[in-house]
């Protein structure tokens, strides 16, 4: 009998010493886990590491758009964009496709951008050496275009799951642009109303990451299509085409604020 229960106790303290040993292998897991030295503390960063890799924003964007034609010094004071098509700013519509190759620790995603946008304004032409409106249209529309350096600082939302990620943009602009009056290109003086001007470009703004309203439905997104995060955004936009300083040039830049949508893949 003795035996047999040394027996027994043998085995249970084994199992015992099992449980203990199995125990403290899980504390100091979930202790690792949760430990104070982590870099990353939230459960979105947690998740984020196992989403598909980030190297592109695309940016859909959208604004009012009024051109510093009458800025221009040549023009002495004359305001002939107001005179012709008046205060009322014109409707801006863009694109904008970022790639970033670079994660620089603590601040988030560098690399180059390139945007494209259209605006387009049209009223009734004066009448020759008048000014009464005719039935024939004037329009003036402008492209701007820029190559810039794009800095989204992202790292606040991977570290603390805030979901907010600020942004700058700096780089050269540049403005195409063409007058029509009536069915043909503007002409004044043998001067065809067309061109392009070169100038700077720059924007600072803010992205609200909407992955927070259904985070399931934001993984799902990110397996089929590669899309991490999906934003809405607001930015103050300087499109200073005004030439680089050479004269004349028409000033067809501006400075304004822009609201869109944006997807990170």
């Amino acid at each position: 009998m003795n035996r047999h229960w040394s027996r027994k106790v043998a085995a249970c303290t084994a199992a015992s010493a099992a449980l203990l040993v199995a125990s403290a292998a899980s504390a100091q897991t979930r202790s690792l886990a949760s430990n104070w030295r982590q870099t990353d503390r939230s459960s979105v960063a947690r998740d984020e590491r196992y989403g598909s890799p980030q190297s592109f924003a695309f940016e859909l964007r959208f604004g009012p758009y009024s051109p510093e034609v009458d800025e221009e010094e040549a023009l002495s004071g004359a305001a002939p964009y107001r005179t012709t098509f008046g205060d009322v700013q014109q409707f801006y519509f863009g694109l904008e496709l970022d790639w970033l190759p670079l994660r620089v620790p603590y601040v988030g995603l560098i690399g180059p951008g390139v945007g494209w946008g259209y605006t387009s304004k049209s009223t009734g032409a004066f009448a020759a050496g008048t000014t009464t409106k005719t039935d024939e249209q004037t329009s003036l529309t402008v492209m701007p275009m820029h190559l810039s350096a794009v800095v989204r600082v992202d790292e606040l939302m991977r570290r603390t799951g805030i979901p907010i990620v600020p942004y700058a943009k700096a780089g050269l602009g540049m403005g195409l642009w063409y007058s029509v009056s009536g069915p043909r290109t503007a002409n004044v003086d043998g001067v065809r109303g067309e061109g392009i001007t070169w100038g700077t470009h720059l924007a600072l703004g803010g992205a609200l990451a909407l992955n927070w309203l259904d985070r399931r439905s934001a993984s799902q997104l990110d397996e089929s299509t590669g899309i991490n995060h999906t934003y809405l955004f607001g930015e103050w936009m300087y499109a200073n085409l005004d030439g680089l300083g050479s004269s004349p040039q028409m000033h067809v830049g501006t400075s304004t604020w822009v609201l869109g949508l944006a997807l990170d893949m």
